[in-house]
């Protein structure tokens, strides 16, 4: 809606009206709102002096305008447009039509063109038509709600004084200047009927709609303008000169009586302001109104009573309607008689005198009769309050002030009722005007209370309490009550016949509450000191006397009658009938409000009512006084025990016949009356009397057998004739009165609506063949029954559905139009309820015996309707939704059959199909939608606000359907394409339609900004819809682009969500939908890259980015650490703790759930009772309990338990039932609360993991997101430690923090990868990572966590697996200190090297501090946590415990813990665990395994033991506890797939990992341990080395599977394996091995075993020799296509296996006796390996079983040093690209990101990750040739120093034969020096070749390859090259 507040006379007045309407239902006393609400009174004051008047037509203007279609005009809200001839055209007949300015009514006109989607249906004109009247209404409403403002006498507002104040100073300068006056003048001049011809005669009125809507806004203008001055008369009263004024526009009205004759609420208001200003009644309703009357006009004006005694004079001239003349004199009277008792009464005593005058003058002018039959016809005068107490206490006052006067009046009846008599009794015809004034009052008074819609109550003034209970010394009546009372008794004592019928209705009336029926119960119960004809004992024997004369014999079973010839007349009088009738109704009122009169009533033996009146049916008297009877037995059965009997006399009595006969005597019963009679005269009282008794009496259920004897038991007769004979006959019979007609259909549906809603199918319900029931089925059966099929009964139901919308269509009153509206309510009630049963029935007829074809209802539905040939009749139920005003009831249940109806997709899609045909009511339909969520809420009728829920909860179903549904048709989707392409616009913009998004967002926003919707449960279903939209794929992205046109739609939403969410659970759940709907948000403007919207939605939740640190590109961030960036660092910390919105909502949450605690039973057992409870839960989430199905078990429990029950206690079990309701109700609302809660924790930790998780970094940078988080656990944890946690609560908290925990290690690790890319511009000392600077945080985040897991619950396994989760990855966080070395590589450690294992040996961390002191204080607490979970619970839980366990071994080193872990068993339960599980590791090697969980809890307890074989201890803890002999016996390891060069994986399976893979999974973790016992143990410790052997060689097959088909072109995985292997072999290597294994007693002789694998190893040497064919295809990657800078895991991979190749041959010469003097040699001493490779001759060579000589490690070196100096110039070339990244371009970082990003940003991290990446693997392959090139040289020295100093040579040919037997004597060579078959001239060759080789080049190059490396290192390299060049030069050959 357009918010222009351009004077179009619609807009102004809405936003005044809206504006004083917030400010007086402001309940808490806003100051912002007062303020607005002042200042908008003086900008709008002058409205209100004109009041409604137009500024008149302008020539000038007008020609302006006129202009303007060719020039232009500024149009406000436009700017300069041409105007069209249409839109000139339609601006000159308003003004015209309503002497309007021109620019006004342009004005008009442009606001009824933004407002036309509101009026779908209108075209512009008729829209600014409505309007006009609308904005003259909005004006009127506003003023009348300032004149309720103003202080006086009768009420008060809550509001500031200074308010108060001023709105009386307005309100008084409005009265001063002529506001009645303008009031008056508009009242006679505002004509409808003149309106709405100026209107048809302009073409201005639309359809009915539109001119119901005129007529209707018209009418109440006039209505407000005579309650401004009817309020201000009730509230201050009238000055005389108003008041004067006012009796004189009444002197000038004509009634115009309608056709009931009643008066029109305009002048109904004027007459009572009359009263009002003459009113002294505050006398005696206030108790300070002796002090309030003086500030009354009537009293503090002088001469006021005399000018109005003048005006009303009775002989003055009479009114134009003599009946007000009368009202207004008799009002006047009595208030001169109230003068008397103020103190002025003295000085008014003249006019005093006149009250007999003018109270006699007002009775003969019938004054009486107008008040009856005139006034009270209004249904105003109930329905306004006010008006219903003046009249009430004018009646008092009369009676009670003017008491003679009525005495008189009773005297005038008695001689009235005595000519009467004579008259009669002489049989002359009485006068045509008898005085009937008594009678008349007390007609009056009987009207006057006969309704009481306020219960007020008001009668009980009438009454003294007369029974002997309230008849106490102590009290004492008030003297009105007296008086009151009094003259009750003097209107009936010794009462006339002609006043009975009067006298006794007046009784009816005044017993119209519980305590007034019980007063007159009573009085009518004396007999003394009362009238004895009136008393119930005279009505009770008047009855039996009827009965007795009038009662019919049933005639004897011969069926023949004899009548006798003399017979006397046996009837009534239409006197008594009269008389009857007001006995009758007079004992209905009081059976009916009082429980005790109506027992006291049945239970008297001399009265038996029941028999009397059922008896007087079955005689001859009319149909009526019939009727009267039946609804006297109806309101006797309203009590159970009374109808229990009822029923029994109904069989008895036949009066509708049950029981089949062959008599062809028949008793007139209800079927015969409505046949014969009724039928015949067209009135149906008897039978409509009848359904009210039925409806009585099965409120109290039917008795099962009923009827039982004569007849099957059961009520088919009774209903059978409903049906038949009422129901489908109501539209085929004539009526009088059709108002009639709709009242048997609507009695009749209320009893079927009853029925259904009673019954629950069961399968004894069903009629069985074999076996007949014994009492007919339920009624709600057989209405099951016929409307499953094409039966009269739906069609009559269907044809009421679709006349109620031919009758709502016209838009007029019709005759029935109250009762109409109850049988489509009803019809309505049946189908829903039938639908709702529909499931169950079914299900039980398919499994009975029944044999009948049913179909279901949603099919019935979708049938032909006769009436317009089209399957219409679901359209014809979404109609109703258009009737909203009307019938709201309607349209709820309207749209709960559609959500039951569309539970069917199959239903939903024929729905679908139907609607889209019919294109000339789609639109309406959802017009008829948009306008019931449009529909202000009102707190009266619940009806509404139902409908707008019941509406969403149908969207929300419909949402999911497949396109085009339900759903995307009411939100205003484009189904003529993708319903994802919809671009919604705003109502009105390119003729976008109002839909029901619009209205969506409009309930929102009346929420938020001004406060109107009060059903907060209405609000959270609206939050919830959004959600649905925005999580559904199809709808997303329309409508969150929409949501995005909201000016600050999350702000503003969730901050009111926030500030209310206290208030309620439905508060709380309106929070969580929008937190998680904000979470969508979040992810898609993330992922799309929506900056400024990112920044304000993160600057709501977190309070960053700071502006003044904000950067564009993160790596500008880090520049030198200097005061600047410190600041920055400490106005971010300030900003996390005083603007983090996240931070506060978890802060100050209570998540406390208050305990529900059962109360003490006094008759239930609580066991038994908690079972019940949990019996009658519902399904879905929460498990609610069902309170009805409760109450009907424990009813049912305590029926059955009466037979061993005291009657005593049934009330007393009754009020327990009670107790355990409201329990049952409390218990709802903690589970309620508990998944509210839940649902919020929810919603909030998906905001918070979006926002860590999707957030760019242009938004926050990598430093700020380190303090986010860190400031984000640090309260998450605070507060789950400090409070008690619901399980749900507590996983998802749990769950952020690991994921938070995540985030900050990946923001750490991008943080220093960013500042070690730009440590080349200054010291890294210098500098503190985040995580360094909040050091106290990670100590408290580390502390809260470990609490948290020994608090918890070892059942919740899913908080500990979070838990653990999150202490593994902090463990991991706070021990990046270490791992930065992989990215900083510098000297390694010669283990480090041999170990190639992830596993290693922790040195001493600065991480160690911060767990240290945390640690201590949890050991003991900790570690048995620890210990139960790494043993026991659900297998994650348990890995991951293993995992922490291993993670605080590692970081802290307290061996204390392994020993504890080891001392209590738990390491040998995991040892024996593992041998335990060989078999489900096997069975995960087959090819389709059921599941491969065994291989993931083997690694999580391999990881485990590798944790603890880091440390000493815990290494021979594990050789202890036998755990590599589990390996050795393991048999899983012995299946080996067959090796290939890359793996295959099969596409189909993707998530079953290939053999190969899974083999390997079990089998490096076992290979890693034993690397890292050696490593813990050193390769000395031979009880280590002999167990890793044994299981070495217990599992040979496979070592010699992978060893011998080891070579360069295995897959990376194989390569892994075969570097694992060989390392341990390589450690493991001694020349005393076999001595050694047999000093530690194995079993079996290991030489030969040994003796292979050395061969095996030795023949691996010359395959991994990088040749230039290796290198070529080591860098072949087939995993990775894109390999540059020579880099390839495969090729690190073969220089490991080189290095630990070398090693090997170094460990096996090196001698390892007592001198280490010696060494043996194992390469034959030639050269043709090296000089093949230097000829480039090696392609084919083969290496089996050949021991290869000295050549090859010769072909190595010259490799491996030709390769490092390569590599050495692509290092530098890298480390230099790496301090480039800043200054690089997008061009030049595309070349080393591997995925291409737009953001600079990303794009310079992406390729500092590459680059670094490729830098540390270009760091391993160097150190490894490093070590490659340091053992060669060493194994070269070790063969010269032997062949040239030690050896013996021989003669020159034996050469050729020495291989066969020259690997066994080298191998088994002792410390001794052998003697060697080598000739002279293998020496003599392999010096030569060793000179031309070590060459000046050569050896420069050598040296240069220990550039920049330790002195140490520098220092062997030089030894070994001159001890080399020393044996080939200068060592002569032997």
């Amino acid at each position: 809606m357009s918010d222009s507040k351009s004077e179009d006379l619609w807009n102004p007045y809405r936003d005044l009206y809206e504006t004083v309407n917030k400010c007086l239902t402001d309940e808490n006393r806003n100051p912002a709102i007062y303020n607005e609400f002042e200042n908008v009174l003086r900008r709008n004051k002058q409205s209100f002096f004109s009041l409604i008047n137009n500024l008149p037509k302008n020539a000038k203007s007008r020609e302006e305008l006129k202009k303007g279609m060719e020039e232009g005009i500024s149009v406000k809200g436009i700017g300069h447009q041409v105007l069209s001839k249409e839109l000139y055209q339609e601006t000159i007949i308003i003004s015209d039509m309503f002497d309007l300015n021109e620019y006004v009514a342009l004005d008009l006109l442009c606001t009824a063109q933004i407002q036309m989607p509101y009026y779908p249906d209108l075209p512009r004109g008729l829209v600014a038509i409505a309007l006009y009247y609308d904005g003259r209404k909005y004006l009127v409403s506003t003023l009348r709600m300032l004149i309720q403002a103003r202080s006086g006498i009768s009420w008060c507002i809550n509001m500031p004084k200074q308010t108060q104040v001023f709105i009386d100073n307005m309100m008084d300068q409005l009265f001063e200047n002529g506001l009645f006056n303008k009031i008056f003048d508009l009242l006679n001049k505002l004509d409808l009927t003149k309106e709405i011809d100026m209107l048809q005669s302009n073409l201005a009125l639309g359809g009915p709609k539109h001119r119901k809507q005129i007529t209707d806004t018209y009418t109440s203008i006039r209505v407000i303008l005579a309650d401004c001055i009817f309020l201000w008369s009730r509230q201050t009263g009238l000055n005389k000169q108003t008041t004067v004024t006012l009796i004189n526009h009444l002197k000038n009205v004509k009634l115009e009586e309608e056709a009931s004759g009643k008066l029109d609420k305009v002048n109904l208001y004027l007459i009572m302001a009359l009263l009002n200003a003459i009113d002294l009644s505050i006398l005696h309703s206030r108790e300070d109104g002796e002090e309030l009357v003086k500030k009354l006009p009537i009293l503090s004006e002088t001469d006021y009573i005399n000018t109005i005694l003048n005006e009303l004079m009775p002989n003055k001239s009479k009114w134009a309607c003599e009946g007000l003349q009368a009202v207004a004199v008799f009002a006047f009277a009595v208030c001169l008689s109230s003068l008397r008792l103020v103190p002025q009464g003295q000085q008014l005593q003249n006019a005093i005198d006149y009250e007999d005058e003018f109270v006699d003058s007002a009775i003969v002018s019938k004054v009486f009769e107008f008040i009856c039959h005139t006034i009270m016809e209004n249904d105003l005068f109930y329905e306004e309050e006010m008006i219903y107490r003046r009249m009430h206490f004018l009646f008092c006052d009369f009676i009670v002030q003017m008491y003679p006067k009525v005495k008189e009046l009773r005297i005038k009846a008695d001689e009235t009722a005595r000519t009467i008599q004579a008259y009669v009794h002489e049989g002359m015809e009485l006068p045509g005007i008898i005085p009937r004034y008594f009678e008349n009052l007390l007609l009056a008074i009987a009207k006057m209370y006969g309704k009481d819609p306020h219960n007020l109550k008001l009668m009980l003034e009438y009454w003294c309490p007369t029974d002997s209970t309230q008849n106490q010394s102590h009290y004492r009546a008030h003297p009105r009550s007296v008086s009151l009372f009094k003259f009750v008794r003097l209107a009936g004592d010794m009462l006339p016949p002609s006043l009975f019928v009067s006298y006794l209705t007046m009784l009816t009336s005044l017993s119209n509450c519980q305590q007034a029926a019980r007063n007159c119960f009573n009085m009518l119960k004396q007999t003394s000191g009362f009238n004895n004809n009136f008393t119930w004992d005279h009505f009770f024997m008047s009855f039996n006397q009827y009965y007795s004369n009038l009662k019919q014999d049933a005639p004897s079973g011969n069926d023949t009658v004899y009548r006798h010839s003399r017979m006397y007349h046996k009837g009534i009088t239409p006197q008594e009938i009269e008389g009857l009738h007001a006995v009758l109704m007079l004992m209905k009122e009081v059976a009916t409000h009082d429980d005790f009169s109506r027992l006291a009533l049945c239970e008297h033996p001399g009265w038996a009512p029941l028999s009397v009146l059922l008896g007087l049916i079955s005689c001859s008297i009319p149909i009526p006084l019939k009727a009267d009877l039946l609804a006297v037995l109806a309101a006797l059965c309203k009590s159970p025990e009374i109808a229990s009997q009822m029923w029994n006399n109904l069989e008895a009595s036949q009066i509708l016949v049950t029981i089949p006969t062959t008599s062809s005597y028949q008793p007139r019963g209800i079927q015969t009356e409505l046949d014969e009679v009724e039928s015949r005269i067209e009135e149906y009282p008897l039978t409509r009397a009848w359904l009210v008794l039925m409806d009585v009496l099965t409120d109290s259920g039917i008795p099962r057998t009923l009827g039982a004897g004569p007849r099957q038991p059961g009520f088919d007769p009774y209903l059978t004739f409903m049906i038949n004979s009422v129901f489908l006959k109501f539209n085929s019979r004539s009526y009088k009165n059709q108002t009639e007609k709709w009242q048997v259909a609507a009695l009749c549906l209320k009893l079927f609506s009853k029925f259904l809603s009673q019954y629950e199918p069961a399968a004894g319900d069903f009629p069985n063949v074999s076996k007949p029931n014994e009492c007919n089925s339920p009624p709600g059966f057989h209405l099951m029954l016929q409307l499953h099929t094409k039966s009269e009964l739906l069609n009559a139901l269907l044809y009421i559905i679709n006349e109620g919308n031919r009758l709502y269509d016209m838009c007029i009153s019709f005759p029935g139009e109250k009762h109409i509206g109850e049988a489509t309510l009803y019809v309505f009630k049946i189908i829903e309820r039938s639908l709702i049963l529909q499931p169950t029935f079914f299900q039980l007829l398919t499994t009975s015996n029944y044999n009948v074809l049913l179909v279901n209802m949603n099919k019935l539905l979708l049938t032909i309707n006769p009436r317009s040939g089209r399957p219409d009749h679901i359209l014809n139920i979404m109609k109703y939704l258009r009737y909203q005003d009307c019938v709201p009831a309607q349209s709820l249940l309207a749209v709960k059959i559609l959500i039951l109806l569309t539970s069917s997709a199959l239903t939903h899609t024929q729905i679908m199909n139907i609607l889209l045909s019919n294109t000339d009511l789609d639109k309406t339909i959802r017009n008829g939608f948009v306008d019931c969520l449009d529909q202000t809420t009102d707190e009266e009728n619940e009806a509404i606000a139902l409908t707008k829920k019941s509406i969403l909860c149908l969207l929300k179903q419909c949402l999911n359907y497949n396109s085009p549904n339900l759903s995307h048709f009411l939100l205003g989707f484009d189904l003529q394409k993708n319903v994802s392409k919809t671009q919604f616009q705003l109502p009105g913009v390119m003729k976008f339609p109002r839909t029901c998004i619009h209205s969506l967002l409009t309930i929102l926003r009346q929420t938020v900004y001004n406060g109107y919707e009060s059903d907060t449960a209405l609000v959270e279903s609206a939050y919830h819809m959004i959600y649905c939209l925005c999580s559904n794929t199809k709808t997303a992205d329309p409508v969150l682009r929409f949501l995005r046109t909201q000016p600050n739609f999350f702000k503003d939403h969730i901050n009111y969500c926030v500030r209310h969410y206290n208030e309620g659970i439905h508060q709380l759940n309106q929070l969580s939908w929008i937190l998680k709907t904000l979470a969508i948000e979040l992810r898609i403007a993330c992922c799309t890259k929506q900056i400024v919207h990112l920044k304000q939605l993160t600057t709501l939740l977190v309070g960053l980015p700071n502006d003044q640190i904000m950067q564009s590109d993160s790596y500008s961030l880090i520049q030198k650490v200097n005061e600047s960036s410190m600041s920055n660092y400490s106005m971010s910390i300030d900003r996390l703790k005083h603007d983090n919105f996240l931070v506060k909502l978890i802060k100050d949450f209570d998540f406390n759930v208050p305990e529900v605690i059962a109360p003490q039973w006094g008759f239930f057992e609580h066991n038994s009772l908690e079972n019940y409870l949990a019996s009658c839960q519902t399904e879905g989430s929460p498990k609610l309990i069902d309170i009805k199905r409760l109450h009907r078990n424990l009813i049912e429990e305590i029926t059955s338990a009466q037979g061993s029950t005291a009657l005593g206690q049934r009330q007393a079990m009754i009020d327990e039932i009670q107790k355990v309701l409201l329990h049952a109700v409390n218990i709802n609302n903690n589970r309620k609360t508990a998944v509210g809660i839940a649902k919020f924790v929810d919603g909030w930790r998906q905001v918070v993991q979006v926002l860590i998780t999707y957030l760019p970094n242009e938004i926050i940078s990598a430093k700020e997101q380190v303090l986010l988080q860190l400031y984000l656990l640090e309260n998450i944890l605070q507060k789950a430690v400090k409070v008690m946690l619901l399980p749900e609560v507590a996983k998802y908290l749990s769950s952020t923090v690991a994921l938070l925990l995540d985030n900050l290690r990946k923001c750490h690790i991008r943080e220093e990868k960013i500042d070690n890319a730009l440590s080349k511009d200054f010291e890294k000392d210098t500098h503190k990572s985040m995580l360094e600077l909040n050091i106290s945080s990670m100590k408290g985040i580390i502390s809260y966590i470990i609490e948290w897991i020994i608090v918890s619950d070892s059942k919740s396994q899913k908080l500990r697996i979070n838990l653990y989760g999150a202490l593994a990855i902090f463990l991991q966080l706070i021990n990046l200190a270490e791992n930065k070395s992989e990215s900083n590589v510098d000297d390694s450690m010669y283990v480090s090297r041999l170990d190639s294992s992830k596993y290693r040996i922790q040195d001493e961390i600065t991480s160690i501090h911060v767990t240290s002191s945390i640690l201590t204080v949890f050991t003991d607490k900790l570690i048995e946590v620890l210990c139960y979970d790494c043993t026991g619970g659900h297998d994650i839980c348990k890995m991951l415990a293993m995992s922490c366990f291993g993670l605080l071994i590692g970081l802290n080193g307290n061996v204390s813990w392994i020993s504890y872990a080891a001392g209590r068993g738990y390491l040998k339960h995991i040892v024996d665990g593992i041998l335990k599980s060989d078999s489900d590791l096997r069975a995960t090697l087959e090819p389709s395994p059921e599941n491969i969980k065994a291989i993931y809890i083997y690694e999580a307890k391999m990881s485990f033991l590798l944790r603890i074989a880091t440390t000493r201890v815990g290494s021979e803890l594990l050789l202890e506890q036998k755990l590599l002999s589990v390996f050795a016996s393991m048999k899983v390891f012995d299946f080996h797939p067959e090796l290939s060069k890359h793996l295959q994986t099969d596409e189909s399976e993707i998530f079953a990992l290939p053999v190969e893979t899974r083999y390997l999974q079990i089998w490096e973790p076992t290979l890693h341990l034993c690397n890292a016992i050696l490593t813990s143990l050193g390769t000395e410790n031979k009880t280590a080395v002999v167990q890793i052997m044994n299981f070495m060689l217990s599992h040979l097959d496979v070592i010699e599977l992978v060893l011998r088909s080891g070579n360069c072109y295995l897959s990376l995985e194989g390569l892994k394996e075969l570097s694992l292997l060989t390392s341990i072999i390589a450690r493991t290597a001694n020349n005393d091995l076999v001595n050694v294994m047999d000093i530690m007693d194995t079993p079996q002789d290991n030489s030969a075993h040994l003796l292979r694998i050395q061969k095996l190893m030795l023949n691996l040497i010359p395959k991994f020799v990088l040749s230039e064919n290796n290198l070529r295809e080591l860098l072949c990657d087939p995993s990775n296509e894109q390999v540059t800078y020579q880099t390839s895991e495969r090729l690190s991979r073969a220089l490991e296996i080189n290095g630990n190749l070398q090693i090997y041959s170094r460990s096996i010469i090196k001698n390892h006796g007592i001198d280490h003097g010696s060494v043996g040699v194992v390469f034959q001493p030639n050269l043709n390996d090296a000089l093949v490779g230097l000829n480039g001759n090696q392609r084919n060579k083969k290496y089996v079983d050949h021991v290869p000589s000295l050549g090859v490690v010769v072909h190595n070196l010259l490799n491996t040093v030709s390769y490092y100096h390569k590599e050495k110039a692509t290092l530098n070339f890298l480390m230099r690209k790496r301090t480039e990244i800043p200054e690089l371009g997008t061009v030049d970082l595309k070349e080393y990101a591997p995925q291409h990003s737009y953001d600079i940003s990303m794009l310079r991290e992406e390729a500092l990750q590459s680059i670094v990446e490729r830098l540390n693997m270009k760091k391993h392959d160097i150190d490894h040739c490093s070590l490659i090139i340091e053992h060669g040289l060493y194994i070269i020295w070790a063969h010269l120093d032997y062949y040239m100093l030690r050896a013996i040579p021989k003669a020159n040919n034996y050469g050729l034969h020495i291989s066969s037997s020259f690997n066994m004597d080298s191998t088994l060579a002792s410390a001794s020096e052998a003697v060697w078959k080598v000739s002279t001239d293998d020496i003599s060759n392999l010096k030569q070749g060793l000179v031309s080789i070590f060459n000046d080049s050569f050896c420069r190059q050598l040296i240069e390859t220990s550039r920049g490396r330790s002195e140490s290192d520098i220092g062997l390299l030089e030894v070994l090259l001159r001890k080399i060049k020393r044996l080939i030069q200068f060592v002569p050959v032997k």
